[in-house]
Formats: structure tokens, C-alpha cells, sequence
């Protein structure tokens, strides 16, 4: 079963006992933007412009190769054409947009039977939805390819990395393998999220949509600690 790298992130992100996110929707919302948007660049069918090639540089540019099958995919290099990295994850990461992503990537993985809806009450009054694990199979070879990178167990590959390095910025990789050192797991997320594993357009739009999710979650923690005192 092909899971691409935007449902990979989602079955990590995902509670499998309550159904329900390890992180907050914002964060959610932006981290899946950005998976899209790299599993994109990744395939070739985006890339950064660097201003010889039709293009306005730094931004990003449809090549044309690799056009997905998928609409919504589709309709995300349409919203991105032209547009800089940092504008570009704001641009799908929040909003309609990013509900219809979430919710797409969501219904794609119960139909090929990876996860199950359930609908539940909050409180016993109000009704919510939630995505519980029904075939472990994937998730379970998505943590194995990501611990072997962090252990240094098996050779990295570009998805992997970009995977890393997303779960790096939503701070996640420590709730994924509690039972790990800590200290080890971190040292190792930076040095991939750091190294040369993709080209250096593709580099360099993944650490800016990171650096955008950085922000994000600091302003949100910022706000819910101002709500509280």
C-alpha cells in the first residue's frame, strides 16, 4: 500500500488509542501543508525558481514533470505557483484549505481501511469525530523507517529525512519513542534536518515551511499561556 508523505505524518500525529491529535489543529493544519508541499518537490513537480528558468527566484515554480493524478495535489501547485515558500505554507496551512487537506488525507486512509472514523460526544453534548488506527501495518513500518534513521540503523533516504524534519518542528519526536534517550533522539533529528539529504532548492523551501511551523506553535503556546494568567 503506497501512503504518501502527508498521510505518513498524519498516522504519526494521530493518538492511536483516542483518535484524536498529538499536537494542536493549527500545528496540525501547517505540518500537513507542509508535507504536501515537500512530497511535491520531492516527486519534481515543484521546485524553487532560481530566476533563469521562467521563473521569479526564491519562488516557487510548477516544472510540468510529475504532474499528480490526485486534483487536490493539483490544486495545490496552482495556489503555490509564484508564490515564496514562507507566503506558500501560509497560504494552504490555514483556512478552508487546510480543513479540505486534513480532511481529504483523513478519508483517504479510512478508505483504504489504515484508519477508522468514529463519531463521539465531547462531555456527552457535543459531537466530534475521531480517526482511530484500524490497520497498524502502516504506521507501524513509517515509525520503524523513522526510528532506523534516528538510531543510525539504516541508510536515510529523502522522504525519511523530510519526515524528520517535519516532526522535528512540531516537536514530536519524543512523544513517538518515549522509551528512547531523549537527549540522542534530538541530537540526531537536528543533524538530519541540518544535513545536505535533498538538493539545495528543495533544502531550503522545507526549512522555511519548518521555520513558519516553528512560529506558529510558539505563538500559539505563547497565546493559550496569555489565556491562562
Amino acid at each position: 500500500m503506497e501512503i504518501g508523505l502527508a498521510e505518513e505524518y498524519l498516522l504519526l500525529a494521530l493518538d492511536d488509542t483516542s483518535g484524536r491529535p498529538l499536537i494542536g489543529a493549527p500545528q496540525l493544519q501547517f505540518a500537513l501543508a507542509g508535507a504536501a508541499v515537500a512530497e511535491l518537490m520531492l516527486r519534481g513537480a515543484l521546485d524553487v525558481s532560481d530566476g533563469v528558468d521562467g521563473g521569479q527566484k526564491g519562488r516557487f515554480r510548477v516544472t510540468g514533470r510529475a504532474t499528480p493524478s490526485d486534483p487536490l495535489q493539483r490544486e495545490i501547485l496552482v495556489l503555490l505557483d509564484g508564490r515564496k515558500p514562507k507566503d506558500a505554507i501560509r497560504k494552504i496551512g490555514q483556512g478552508s484549505f487546510a480543513r479540505t487537506l486534513r480532511e481529504t488525507l483523513q478519508q483517504g486512509l479510512a478508505a483504504r481501511g489504515v484508519l477508522r472514523e468514529e463519531q463521539v460526544k465531547v462531555l456527552g453534548l457535543f459531537p466530534s469525530t475521531t480517526w482511530k488506527s484500524h490497520d497498524p501495518a502502516p504506521e507501524a513500518a513509517v515509525r520503524e523507517r523513522v526510528l532506523a534513521a534516528l538510531t543510525g540503523s539504516a541508510d536515510l533516504d529523502e522522504a525519511t529525512a523530510a519526515l524528520v524534519s517535519l516532526l522535528r518542528a512540531t516537536d514530536l519526536i519524543r512523544r513517538l519513542f518515549p522509551d528512547q534517550d531523549r537527549r540522542e533522539l534530538k541530537r540526531r533529528a537536528k543533524e538530519i534536518a541540518d544535513s545536505e539529504w535533498a538538493g539545495a532548492a528543495v533544502k531550503r523551501a522545507i526549512d522555511e515551511l519548518n521555520a513558519v511551523m516553528i512560529a506558529v506553535m510558539a505563538s500559539t503556546t505563547a497565546a493559550t499561556t496569555a489565556g491562562t494568567t
